[in-house]
């Protein structure tokens, strides 16, 4: 029960920081608690925990939250602006390994403590690495596509949840295909895949008023962009 109690904490933090970021720094902000969800995610993924019997990275909230983004973005502005999102994302993460990857080349001073530490969470396999950015584009992009489709014909809540959970499907099928497939038997395979699906779609349920208030903080401040341009007046 400990561990549902970190990743309700997990929740919160991710949730919260999604919607002050679009509520006092609008769009921007969009971008800003993305890639800073991108970065701790590369980080947390590398801790499991059990969490009723199955388990978990610690990264698949806040992990997740990167769909919630991508579906306020297309809601509000469109297909173009959620696939500025899903390339945002990528370059933090890009950035944040390659600069990690330098970091370890140094040769470290006898009063180092930070190496081994360093090399650990920065050793990344060039399969892993291509599994990984592979499977984030190409889901991102399935679910920036499935929401914009969608948007004119049904209501939000249905929209969100469609786009949201085929990609993660699709994310974790790309990225667990390349990675694992011809170096783990087909049951093991299998495993991977379904556990970390049935984790992300049970945790994907309790976004969607996250996606409500956020859609609600940028057509606000839409709006009064649209208004302020029809008075001549140049907003800040």
């Amino acid at each position: 029960m400990f561990n549902l109690f970190v990743l309700t904490l997990e929740y919160l933090l991710s949730g919260i920081a999604v919607l002050l970021a679009l509520r006092f720094m609008k769009k921007e902000g969009a971008y800003v608690v993305l890639s800073t969800l991108i970065i701790a995610s590369n980080l947390g993924v590398a801790k499991l925990f059990n969490l009723f019997g199955l388990e978990v990275t610690a990264a698949n909230m806040s992990m997740g939250m990167a769909f919630v983004i991508y579906s306020i973005l297309t809601e509000v502005y469109g297909q173009s602006e959620g696939r500025k999102a899903v390339w945002v994302g990528f370059f933090a993460q890009f950035l944040f390994i390659m600069l990690g990857l330098v970091y370890t080349i140094y040769t470290p001073s006898k009063n180092d403590f930070a190496q081994s530490y360093l090399s650990q969470v920065f050793a990344v396999t060039p399969r892993i690495a291509i599994a990984s950015w592979t499977a984030f584009i190409s889901s991102g992009y399935i679910a920036v596509w499935i929401h914009d489709s969608l948007r004119k014909r049904t209501k939000l809540w249905m929209r969100n949840n469609a786009a949201t959970k085929i990609g993660q499907i699709a994310d974790n099928l790309i990225f667990v295909t390349i990675a694992f497939l011809g170096l783990v038997d087909l049951k093991t395979y299998f495993q991977i895949f379904i556990t970390t699906t049935i984790v992300e779609f049970f945790l994907d349920y309790v976004d969607t008023w996250i996606v409500y208030l956020g859609v609600k903080f940028l057509k606000d401040e839409k709006k009064d962009s649209e208004n302020y341009q029809k008075m001549g007046i140049v907003s800040n």
